[in-house]
């Protein structure tokens, strides 16, 4: 709670006689003409010595002594009394007597003008008691007519702007004052989340310290900060200088870490980047989106047939008809929702499948964020096909995506690396793009350039140098495909402002017609979600389709029942899909912490990270592990757990109490 009474002190301790009409003692010649007015003075003398012993009492938490000090010297300091009298109330919780000072203030106008601080901490202390808006504006309107505010008053705007979470503007005010504040600075850049400028403030705040409480208090957000910056190394070196002192640490204990599902863990600014300006994870989801299925084409027979007439040629005709009947059941199977896709590709395996069956299969995982089956599935297609560079480089894109090793890694570059094989063109080209950006591809791309696959992978390539415009050939051809049809919709016309283009985006992206975006591969519905955040209508836009009961539908209808504050029916929806169909992807076990997380199933959510853990051996399951040991104070065992950035989008972490902290320095 903020200290006014403190600063009221020494505003008033040093011109003892600034409260007097006159503004100082008559001269010496004109005494035994002003016998009267003298004792005047120096009775308004004894009561201004009386008021600030008052708030000595104040000081040591006196307040029923201060309260009966402050009655008296109300005759002369009426104003300033009252408030100090209000507070001392408001600290002893009786609140009823605190109203009386507090409001008696606050209705006598006059007070903006003669005595504009104790008016604006009336209305602040009002404020924090009956939490009514009108009283903070009332502060922000006052000091708006005042173009020169002394520093005590800007420190109580700068309250004000903190309680209605207008956190650079409180900061804006902040940086005029001429106590530096360092601490409050570091704690409202982490409000920003500008955690450089924070590192920078808590470390002068540190070396300010004398007090070692303070200091494990600036330890302990120095942890969160580096937690939040993502900044692995700054944080095990933080670790190990909170080892030194943990047996006395109890500011874990006030101000809690805690995982939580943050339902917009990013700014505006930060998802609409994330559609425009692909980050690898969605550079890896745009490849598996766009990779064409194989079918039995004629390279694949070529390569089958060079097996037949190397076993009999009776067999290489069966593996042909084999072929026609894959063809054929999986145009059907194509046209079916990814999560089922995936469970009637599985069934169609067979011990001598042919290698563009698993190719198949593992590309439907990715499609569903299973990466781990597609790993496991581009692997098998690669070594029943290593001359196939497509197959070689999904194996090792996917691989490098759970952060699986490969041992014949080298071996597998050598084979893409090559100029003998199948899908030349594609092979290089997407391992130019994901693994090499430094390779030259030397093949054309031939026939291929009449594909949606070439397309999409000529506009990474010119995403990266930003020369996209509205005539590339996947625009104009292929405008109709969903994710296309988004991507198209962020990039800028000419001569658009922002204004115009966030109008245009909040005017054009649909809200009610939408099945596209909900249903299909996961892609899809991921880039939907953030682009309805960047331009804010992600609670406006309609997510639900009329009697759809599609597995793909449901999964995206959990994560709108979680957003929409009901975990229950989330977990409900996602228990039911994992039953059906055995969904271990890393997308829907996320899912499950974050509505556990939601549902106040704290332990539950923690067994569930340690699943995620021991099944996807998941880096951000890790992470998250490791800031619970850290909260526990278990500090050699959480470094461990700390070996990459955290990125996942539901799952956030925070220190309980900050805000009360941050209102109270």
């Amino acid at each position: 709670m903020k200290k006014i009474y403190s600063l009221l002190f020494i505003i008033l301790i040093l011109p003892l006689v600034s409260f007097s009409n006159e503004g100082k003692i008559d001269s010496q010649p004109e005494i035994l003409f002003k016998y009267d007015k003298l004792k005047e003075n120096q009775e308004k003398l004894r009561l201004q010595v009386e008021f600030n012993k008052a708030i000595l009492l104040l000081e040591k938490e006196e307040y029923k002594k201060a309260i009966e000090t402050f009655k008296v010297t109300s005759e002369l300091l009426k104003v300033p009394s009252f408030l100090n009298i209000g507070i001392a109330y408001y600290k002893l919780g009786q609140i009823d007597n605190a109203l009386l000072y507090l409001n008696n203030i606050y209705d006598y106008k006059e007070a903006i003008y003669s005595d504009t601080y104790s008016y604006i901490s009336a209305s602040y202390y009002l404020y924090l008691i009956k939490k009514e808006r009108k009283y903070l504006e009332t502060i922000v309107n006052i000091t708006k007519k005042f173009k020169t505010l002394t520093e005590h008053s800007k420190r109580l705007v700068v309250d004000t702007f903190i309680l209605l979470k207008d956190y650079e503007l409180a900061l804006k005010i902040l940086e005029t004052m001429e106590f530096p504040m360092n601490m409050k600075k570091a704690l409202l850049h982490l409000k920003l989340k500008d955690y450089t400028k924070a590192e920078r403030y808590l470390q002068r705040a540190k070396e300010e310290s004398y007090n070692q409480s303070r200091t494990n208090l600036i330890l302990w957000l120095m942890v969160y900060r580096d937690l939040k910056a993502n900044n692995i190394q700054k944080l095990l070196d933080r670790l190990k200088e909170l080892e030194k002192v943990k047996d006395t640490f109890k500011v874990n204990q006030e101000y809690p870490l805690k995982i939580f599902f943050n339902k917009a863990k990013y700014t505006p600014k930060e998802y609409l980047n994330f559609v425009t300006k692909f980050d690898k994870d969605r550079k890896i989801d745009f490849l598996f989106y766009f990779a064409p299925f194989v079918f039995s084409d004629k390279q694949e027979i070529l390569y089958d047939i060079s097996k037949g007439f190397i076993f009999n040629s009776e067999q290489n005709v069966e593996s042909l008809e084999q072929m026609v009947k894959y063809n054929a059941k999986f145009i059907e199977i194509i046209q079916d929702d990814p999560i089922i896709r995936v469970n009637k590709m599985q069934a169609l395996l067979k011990e001598d499948s042919n290698s563009y069956i698993y190719y198949n299969l593992a590309l439907c995982y990715a499609q569903i964020s299973d990466f781990h089956n597609a790993y496991k599935y581009f692997s098998k297609a690669y070594k029943l096909n290593p001359g196939n560079k497509l197959y070689s480089v999904m194996t090792l894109i996917s691989a490098e995506k759970i952060n699986r090793d490969i041992k014949d890694k080298e071996y597998i570059v050598q084979n893409i690396k090559s100029k003998d094989g199948m899908y030349k063109y594609f092979g290089h080209t997407i391992y130019k793009e994901y693994l090499e950006p430094k390779f030259k591809v030397v093949f054309d791309p031939l026939t291929y350039n009449q594909t949606i696959f070439y397309k999409a992978l000529d506009y990474l390539d010119k995403l990266a140098i930003n020369k996209i415009t509205l005539e590339h050939p996947l625009f104009v051809e292929h405008y109709k495909d969903p994710l296309v049809y988004l991507m198209k919709s962020t990039i800028r016309r000419e001569g658009e402002n922002d204004y115009n283009y966030f109008a245009r985006l909040q005017d054009k992206t649909p809200l009610n017609i939408n099945n596209n975006f909900l249903e299909g591969p996961l892609v899809i519905t991921k880039y939907y979600v953030d682009l309805l955040k960047a331009i804010g209508l992600f609670h406006k836009a309609d997510l639900t389709l009329a009697g759809e009961e599609s597995p793909s539908y449901l999964r995206t209808k959990a994560l709108r029942e979680l957003h929409n504050s009901n975990p229950k029916e989330s977990l409900k929806i996602l228990y039911s899909l994992q039953k059906k169909y055995k969904l271990e992807d890393k997308y829907t076990m996320y899912l499950i912490v974050a509505s556990q997380l939601e549902d106040k199933k704290y332990n539950e959510a923690l067994l569930q990270i340690s699943l995620i853990k021991a099944i996807l051996k998941d880096p951000g399951a890790d992470f998250l592990t490791g800031v619970q040991l850290v909260q526990d104070l278990k500090l050699n065992s959480a470094s461990q757990y700390f070996i990459e950035p955290y990125k996942d989008s539901l799952i956030d972490f925070k220190l309980l109490n900050f805000d009360s902290l941050l209102e109270s320095m």
